[in-house]
């Protein structure tokens, strides 16, 4: 979930359709998307009381810290060579983009207020993310999605008047879906995803609100929406499972339940578009870990605690 409680604190069915990781080229379609290169991900530091932004090999191996700052959402550019993340500073919340090594670290955004939630677009010209301006006018607030250039540049307003969070771009750079939240129920805080074109027009409901939905993102044939329900939600249907639909909104499914020991967040296709790359947190070890699921349901812890780990994301290889 983007909105973080603090900061809005200051600021004011059953599902019966399950299966695996699914391929996502058909049978026959020799298309192939990139190779799986490094990982980017969050992990806690006390002296932050917030995360920072690390890099690891897709094993878990040779992590490396990128940023002494606290950082949250972060994505990888199509052709691996930066990063883009959000940032806290005195002034809001803020997106750079920072080299795997940890140089050459640029911020593109810097208005007062918060912009959050990267994601590259398919052809790395352009940044989508979600903002709302400071001061915050608390009688008519809104979350809206924008869409910015690689460098900060020409940021245009694509939604208004609602709560719109964590954008991203379909994989041929036409479309961009995003949760729209909707207030609390029993079970949880009520979110939908919605579709809208690149430049603005055809807004359109594809899932309609769901309690602990969060994070869509598209596999790379364009042919699912995943998300998941969040862990904290633990009444609501799917509580801690990766779900998909498609971008018509049909064909519901679930692709990897929770366990009784493992709920899964915050999930994101490999650039192969063979695996996801999730949160997985170990409800009998109470702690965060980062794990990859494979078609057929395997998974790997890559990224262990103690700290607290969030917010992975998937690189293509050099």
């Amino acid at each position: 979930m983007s909105i973080r409680p603090a900061l809005i604190a200051l600021l004011a069915s059953a599902l019966c359709l399950t299966g695996p990781i699914p391929a996502t080229a058909s049978r026959g379609d020799d298309r192939r998307g990139p190779e799986n290169g490094d990982i980017a991900f969050g992990r806690f530091d006390p002296a932050l009381a917030g995360l920072s932004l690390w890099v690891a090999e897709s094993d878990g191996s040779r992590q490396r810290r990128l940023t002494e700052d606290q950082a949250n959402f972060s994505d990888w550019a199509p052709d691996g060579n930066r990063i883009a993340f959000d940032f806290i500073d005195d002034t809001g919340v803020h997106i750079a983009t920072i080299d795997p090594d940890g140089q050459h670290r640029t911020a593109v955004t810097s208005a007062a207020g918060v912009q959050e939630s990267p994601k590259w677009s398919p052809d790395g010209q352009s940044i989508a993310y979600n903002g709302f301006p400071f001061p915050v006018d608390e009688a008519n607030f809104a979350i809206s999605i924008w869409v910015m250039g690689a460098d900060g540049s020409d940021p245009r307003q694509l939604t208004d008047g609602a709560l719109d969070v964590e954008p991203v771009f379909s994989p041929d750079g036409t479309r961009i879906a995003f949760g729209r939240i909707f207030g609390d129920s029993p079970d949880g805080q009520l979110e939908a995803i919605y579709v809208i074109n690149s430049d603005g027009t055809g807004l359109r409901e594809v899932l309609a609100p769901r309690a602990g939905l969060e994070h869509p993102d598209w596999s790379p044939d364009g042919r699912l929406i995943t998300f998941n329900i969040a862990p904290e939600s633990p009444t609501a249907p799917g509580s801690g499972s990766i779900l998909a639909v498609r971008p018509d909104g049909s064909d519901l499914r679930i692709l990897q339940n929770a366990t009784t020991r493992l709920k899964f967040f915050k999930g994101v296709w490999s650039p192969d578009g063979r695996q996801m790359l999730s949160g997985c947190f170990d409800v009998e070890a109470s702690i965060d870990r980062i794990c990859t699921v494979s078609r057929g349901g395997r998974v790997n812890v890559v990224v262990d605690g103690p700290q607290r780990v969030n917010f992975p994301s998937w690189g293509p290889a050099d």
